[in-house]
């Protein structure tokens, strides 16, 4: 069931839903984004290289190499993959199963509307299908 965003009522409660919905929280999903991931990853890629260099004056040259190399893969490359993963497989039902799937706007790697810049999720579609254009054969 697709609904309107909430940018039209201060605030809505639907009995169906474990929370109500929040003004400002349009489109809101508890799936990670592929910015989020690409961040988090970041973020972890820097706290590693700031432990490697801290660990550089306590362990010999070339083990702090190994021990570089294989805490960047542990703590940033791994999880990334393994977020990766779960993100592409909770967005197949909305690649596969949503109006927004076969628009020229929407981007299926971000799950998202490029021409309203807004993410689509299973109970939001920014036009709401009045912005919708089917996509070409050459897009395909």
């Amino acid at each position: 069931m697709i609904r309107k965003g909430a940018s039209y009522r201060p605030f809505h409660i639907d009995p169906t839903e474990d929370r109500p919905e929040l003004p400002g929280k349009r489109g809101a999903s508890d799936r990670p984004t592929f910015g989020s991931i690409i961040w988090y990853s970041m973020l972890r890629l820097v706290i590693t290289i700031g432990a490697a260099v801290l660990l550089y004056d306590h362990v010999d040259y070339s083990e702090w190499w190994w021990i570089t190399i294989a805490s960047i893969y542990g703590f940033v490359i791994f999880p990334a993959q393994v977020q990766y993963n779960h993100f592409r497989q909770s967005s197949r039902q909305i690649i596969e199963e949503t109006l927004c799937s076969s628009c020229r706007f929407f981007n299926p790697d971000g799950l998202h509307c490029t021409k309203l810049d807004e993410h689509v999720n299973e109970r939001y579609l920014p036009c709401e299908g009045e912005g919708w254009e089917p996509k070409s054969f050459e897009e395909e």
